[in-house]
């Protein structure tokens, strides 16, 4: 299926509905098992419907993207490989090149762009944020950076933010400011320096928490320390 968009010709995807024995899950695919997204998933698929997302390389019989999503659907089907039951998936035709790279391209963070916490702060009123998939993580990256912002009927997450100890927080900033101006002093040739992180949502995470764009891989002084100052 094609369609002209913008003076561009550009393929699209075929919606279709197949048997959920035709759909295998991709043996290279780099995403790591997480009990809770199924578990999130599943609540939502209860919650509101299979709303669609799984895309489904006809060539190859695997999924490009939408893993978990298969793995909750079975989950609510009692699927055990028999007893079959129909899903609606995006049919596309890739090579085993192409597929690959779509598989790590459509579960790479760098092109689902950067959320937008003060947006989501005026959002949070309306909405359940534990069906909207968010956490406690979540929520304090939108309260450090919007702090006055409206829980709405929010009420068991803030009372779970409200236990967590700020102060702890504040502290271990202070003590990173107080290590870095100890690492100047000793050696001024050492004009950076490199933290490491086990992954790159970790990385990501991190940056969040204090306001920085997660996909930034150079920072001044200037803005970290500004950045350090405002927690």
């Amino acid at each position: 299926m094609k369609q002209y968009f913008l003076g561009m010709k550009i393929k699209q995807s075929e919606t279709v509905v197949i048997n959920r024995s035709q759909i295998s899950f991709a043996p290279y695919n780099p995403r790591k098992k997480n009990q809770k997204v199924i578990d999130a998933l599943k609540k939502n698929f209860k919650k509101v419907g299979f709303l669609g997302g799984i895309v489904w390389n006809e060539t190859s019989g695997n999924i490009v993207g939408g893993h978990k999503r298969v793995e909750a659907l079975d989950l609510l089907n009692g699927y055990d490989g028999k007893n079959d039951y129909e899903i609606k998936v995006e049919k596309v035709n890739l090579d085993d090149k192409t597929e690959k790279e779509q598989n790590i391209f459509l579960n790479n963070k760098r092109v689902q762009g950067e959320m937008d916490y003060e947006m989501l702060a005026k959002i949070l009123p309306d909405i359940d944020v534990e069906l909207a998939g968010l956490d406690e993580y979540d929520v304090s990256l939108v309260k450090s950076i919007v702090p006055d912002f409206n829980f709405g009927s929010n009420d068991e997450i803030k009372q779970d933010l409200s236990e967590i100890d700020y102060n702890e927080k504040k502290n271990s900033i202070k003590d990173l400011k107080k290590d870095l101006k100890k690492g100047i002093s000793k050696n001024q040739q050492d004009f950076y320096f490199v933290v490491t992180f086990q992954s790159y949502d970790e990385k990501a995470e991190f940056l969040e928490s204090i306001g920085i764009n997660g996909d930034d891989i150079y920072l001044t002084s200037e803005k970290f320390t500004s950045k350090l100052n405002d927690l």
